[in-house]
């Protein structure tokens, strides 16, 4: 049965617990469930949850991407550079200043490591950079062609989106290279147990695991483009800013459809509440 408050739509499980009138771009959610992170016009707000309390404001513009680096530690991607944020739902700091090439896109490990992926529409190799140590030291970096997205494997691998193709990155090498199983545009890519999950704009999620002869399972999606990926509390996230802004919550070990939003485009989950933002503004949802 599906529920109306305001403009939002929801269905499923889960429901409202709080909501405020933040109509973000991005949004990350620490690993802890303590914090969420939204992206706005001119400032990133940070607020507890899950009533979204005790509100902090860090003034940046532009920014493209954010993830929780861990639970103490936000990374933001403005305008061709990496922002590490020390203490953002206390006293929020910059811990980290970096420069990135092009159009930055950013990804977590969750508990201490970041991939950051620039790229520029004039040059064929994106920039892979790593740092550790939760965003403070620079590990190893690559140029990737075609590369838009990465998530972490097992070991301090990754897997890189690029295009049609997922790439297999060690230790600032290109391993290898194969044609993904989307059969379109990898746009998003996530980290799950054992391997990754991908997306395009497509109607699907394809689970890809890395073990030897390992199923690739696909779950249906609305398609659509400005495709967002999490994975959290057992759950994957999967939003468009298509059709009106929607996101789709699964449980991730059956495959079943539990929630879905319309008018929220982005959401990620920890903590047991699910966070999402888009037009209608930002919402905690829980079961």
């Amino acid at each position: 049965m599906a529920s109306r408050h305001g403009g939002l739509e929801v269905e499923g499980i889960f429901s409202v617990v709080a909501s405020r009138a933040w109509p973000g771009s991005a949004i990350a959610v620490s690993p802890d469930g303590e914090w969420v992170a939204v992206a706005l016009p001119g400032r990133v707000v940070v607020a507890r949850l899950p009533d979204l309390s005790d509100e902090r404001e860090i003034l940046v513009a532009d920014v493209r991407s954010l993830v929780a680096v861990d639970a103490t530690r936000l990374a933001l991607a403005p305008h061709r550079g990496v922002l590490v944020i020390d203490d953002p739902a206390g006293s929020p700091h910059v811990g980290v200043r970096a420069r990135g090439a092009g159009r930055v896109h950013l990804n977590s490990s969750g508990d201490g490591a970041l991939v950051a992926v620039g790229n520029r529409a004039a040059l064929p190799r994106s920039t892979v950079v790593t740092r550790v140590d939760g965003g403070r030291t620079r590990g190893w970096t690559a140029g990737i062609v075609g590369a838009t997205a990465a998530a972490w494997l097992d070991h301090g691998d990754l897997a890189v989106a690029a295009g049609l193709d997922l790439v297999l990155v060690r230790g600032g090498e290109e391993e290898a290279r194969a044609r993904g199983p989307l059969g379109e545009p990898i746009t998003a890519v996530v980290t799950v147990p054992g391997g990754v999950a991908i997306a395009g704009a497509g109607p699907r999620v394809v689970l890809h695991f890395t073990g030897a002869r390992a199923e690739r399972p696909a779950i249906d999606v609305p398609p659509g483009g400005g495709r967002s990926l999490q994975v959290g509390d057992g759950l994957l996230v999967t939003g468009t800013r298509s059709l009106g802004e929607r996101v789709v919550v699964h449980d991730l070990t059956s495959g079943d459809q539990v929630a879905a939003t319309r008018g929220v485009a982005t959401a990620a989950a920890a903590g047991g509440v699910v966070v999402g933002t888009g037009r209608e503004g930002t919402v905690v949802l829980a079961r």
